[in-house]
């Protein structure tokens, strides 16, 4: 088996090198394409990367997506990794952890990640797995917040052998087998319920853990490990008394109540990590290693990075808006600074090519400038339509010579980088971790 290695935001129609492109011309006809796609939310074929063949060449169309995926099953896959045109290779990792330490984030984690468990595994080294660390990342920060509220407790059955007593029901058959045939009288094996933090629910979430733990020695020469490290020793005592011992089949059939919306959210991410490494804690710590084809958007991690570092910012209530509703449309963030003179409509784009020009494309202008043109806009920031100047509108984008935060106070508007070509429409970089 043969995995051909891509980096992210190929530019449209981008010609595979020949070596690659051989590999790839024994699965396409001329003419035929092939689309990896997933879903984002209302749409239901995201494009993540595009392969096409024209006679004896095979085109490619990257995304804002890094992942894995078949062109032929067992035989041929590819892969795209989170590295940029300059060879340098971002450290979503730290992007992720960062975006995690904004609360608000947890509730747009919706895919994130698209994992194609119905497909066959890919055996990749342990240097190539991007899921494995990038779900480890996110259930650990799941987990420690859970962990700084405390375990929640619930009633779950026991069934023990008692001496001397009774507790709860008497299982009949089973008393006789280990107790009366073997003349202890006494003793009775009863089944009952207790209401304690040693839960199947917990249970579930100590068996990740354990598999986070293993799994993560073997990254530690290859990227930064030490916040996530801090995370385990921190979360670690609040499962001393929690078990791990938990059937495959308890785990599979496990519900989580919607109600408590962190440990629903937990359960589903130990969940998919148990699944990931088959439930099999051996699996974990290899250096070769079998994952299921994936796909991570970085554009939306982008989004989830932007708002945090918005809100080291603008602290206010309700300063920044993320994922607003308005007119069957989501705006990314609406900025409205208690100490500024006038708001802002800001959109993240993952587009690091708006470093090396003045302007940006037709089609981001007009969906920015569409959003600050809404009247539920315009109403949401109690501006009058008709007299109220155009609503600012800011993009920020990846740029490694800029900082790596925001420079600007909650106190001043500074002097954003004008578009050419708009009228109170400016752009903004920010640099990005890198490995």
């Amino acid at each position: 088996m043969r995995i051909i290695q891509l980096r992210e935001q190929i530019l449209d129609n981008t010609l595979l090198q020949q070596t690659d492109a051989d590999a790839v011309l024994p699965y396409l006809e001329d003419g035929e394409e092939v689309v990896y796609s997933v879903k984002r939310g209302s749409n239901n074929n995201e494009m993540c990367l595009k392969l096409h063949r024209q006679n004896n060449f095979i085109k490619v169309t990257g995304s804002y997506f890094v992942g894995i995926d078949w062109v032929k099953e067992n035989e041929l896959a590819i892969q795209v990794s989170p590295k940029m045109n300059d060879g340098f290779e971002i450290d979503y990792v730290k992007m992720l952890n960062d975006a995690l330490s904004e609360g608000d984030n947890y509730e747009h984690l919706t895919d994130l990640v698209t994992i194609h468990f119905d497909k066959p595994s890919i055996r990749v080294t342990q240097q190539k797995d991007l899921l494995s660390i990038f779900l480890i990342t996110e259930y650990l920060n799941i987990l420690q917040r859970i962990a700084k509220k405390g375990l929640k407790k619930s009633y779950y059955v026991v069934e023990e052998n008692l001496q001397n007593k009774v507790k709860g029901r008497i299982l009949i058959g089973q008393n006789i087998h280990k107790n009366l045939v073997r003349g202890r009288i006494t003793d009775n094996v009863c089944r009952y319920q207790v209401y304690d933090i040693d839960s199947y629910e917990n249970r579930i979430l100590k068996k990740a853990l354990r598999f986070c733990v293993n799994q993560l020695g073997m990254y530690r020469h290859t990227i930064d490990t030490s916040v996530l490290d801090k995370k385990v020793r921190f979360i670690m005592p609040y499962f001393a008394n929690v078990g791990d011992d938990v059937s495959i089949r308890t785990i599979k059939g496990f519900k989580g109540n919607p109600v408590f919306k962190e440990y629903n959210q937990a359960t589903v991410f130990a969940q998919l990590l148990l699944k990931r490494y088959s439930y099999d804690i051996t699996v974990t710590g290899r250096q070769i290693i079998d994952t299921p084809p994936f796909w991570i958007d970085m554009s939306k991690l982008f989004e989830l990075y932007i708002f945090h570092h918005l809100k080291k910012v603008f602290t206010g209530t309700n300063e920044v808006k993320y994922h607003l509703r308005a007119h069957h449309q989501e705006l990314d963030y609406l900025l409205t600074p208690s100490q500024w003179a006038e708001p802002y409509v800001i959109d993240a784009k993952y587009k690091p090519r708006y470093k090396n020009t003045g302007g940006i494309s037709t089609d981001d202008a007009r969906e920015v400038s569409g959003y600050a043109r809404l009247s539920s806009i315009y109403k949401e920031l109690s501006l009058n339509e008709e007299t109220a100047p155009p609503i600012k509108c800011l993009i920020i984008y990846p740029d490694q010579e800029e900082a790596d935060h925001f420079t600007f106070t909650r106190t001043q508007e500074p002097h954003f980088n004008q578009v050419s070509g708009y009228v109170r429409f400016y752009k903004l970089g920010i640099k990005l971790p890198i490995i």
